[in-house]
């Protein structure tokens, strides 16, 4: 602030003893009173100015500290919000369906020789052509597809008998056929004839089977 009063070193040199109109006495001067050294300016205000200027700085800091926490803190929650709208997604999603769809059933001929066989068979093996053999008499029922499985030179009866002795079987029985290898070309063949209303039937054979061109056939029953 400026000061409105005078500085100390500012002295009236107005007034004195005024002088008479025609005064013979001198009037004497005395010498004027230096003016005191100034003194020097008080450190108060540096110190002022220094303590304002760190009190500026400190706020400054003090702002920036809290802007920067207030980012990190904006930047938690939009991560935590984020968190939380993918659990709920997750937990609300539909449960995918992974289990695999059931494989259709497909006939493959039995090739266990332990297995009770009732399959058409095939003319690749001695086995397969016994289970044809059977097949033909009890499903197809027919005689000529049954002697169309049998050597030329075979001991069994001819395809009328063989038909005449099919329709003996009443019509609905079923069978199955375990065949076991003894030697080649000839099996140990346990036959179950299963007639409606009756108990199942069993008959022990020994077939012997021969292979001609690739093909096989029945040679002989006993």
């Amino acid at each position: 602030m400026k000061n409105t009063s005078r500085h100390p070193a500012v002295i009236d040199l107005l007034g004195g003893t005024p002088h008479g109109a025609g005064a013979d006495v001198a009037t004497t001067v005395s010498a004027p009173t230096p003016s005191p050294a100034p003194k020097r300016p008080c450190k108060r205000d540096f110190r002022s100015h220094r303590l304002r200027y760190v009190a500026a700085l400190i706020v400054v800091v003090a702002l920036l500290d809290w802007s920067v926490l207030r980012l990190l803190s904006g930047n938690d929650e939009r991560a935590q919000e984020r968190i939380a709208d993918e659990a709920n997604t997750s937990e609300s999603a539909p449960a995918l369906d992974v289990t695999p769809p059931a494989l259709a059933s497909v006939p493959t001929t039995e090739t266990d020789a332990t297995a009770c066989r009732t399959d058409p068979g095939d003319q690749k093996s001695g086995p397969g052509v016994i289970a044809a053999f059977e097949y033909a008499y009890y499903v197809t029922r027919s005689g000529t597809a049954v002697r169309a499985l049998t050597t030329p030179d075979t001991s069994l009866p001819a395809k009328e008998k063989i038909q005449a002795g099919i329709e003996t079987v009443p019509t609905g029985t079923t069978h199955c056929v375990r065949i076991r290898p003894i030697l080649p070309g000839i099996y140990s063949v346990a036959l179950t004839e299963m007639r409606p209303g009756e108990p199942p039937s069993q008959f022990p054979q020994a077939i012997t089977a021969k292979e001609f061109d690739g093909r096989w056939f029945v040679d002989s029953i006993s």
